[in-house]
């Protein structure tokens, strides 16, 4: 194979591995409302097939990506409240942002992200 050649193949490959690549991946900054207040944290996801997991710090988030719907549950802890609970967060990826709600202990709050 030639130099030209081996440019175009390498460069397509790169194109095509990008392309693939799920538009939620990245970092995030997360805030959730509630009645009762407001948090936030940063979380970087990666998505895997259809697995996903994102990172808070020292907090993991499991779930799943499908048909533009990122739901991911893991236990936090939320420093106004104190306290860890499980935090079960279902987005839908819309316009480079992530929205949606979320459950932690008996509250309920809305989930907005945006890129870093």
């Amino acid at each position: 194979m030639n130099i030209s050649r081996m440019t175009i193949f390498l460069t397509a490959l790169v194109i095509a591995a990008c392309a693939s690549a799920p538009a939620v991946n990245g970092d995030w900054d997360v805030t959730l409302t509630a009645p009762e207040g407001q948090t936030g944290f940063t979380m970087s996801v990666v998505v895997d097939g259809e697995n996903a997991t994102a990172t808070a710090g020292d907090h993991t988030f499991n779930g799943t990506f499908r048909d533009g719907k990122l739901t991911l549950k893991g236990d936090y802890y939320v420093p106004e409240a104190g306290y860890s609970a499980e935090l079960d967060m279902d987005m839908r990826l819309e316009e480079d942002r992530l929205r949606g709600s979320a459950t932690w202990d008996q509250f309920s709050a809305d989930v907005a992200g945006s890129r870093q």
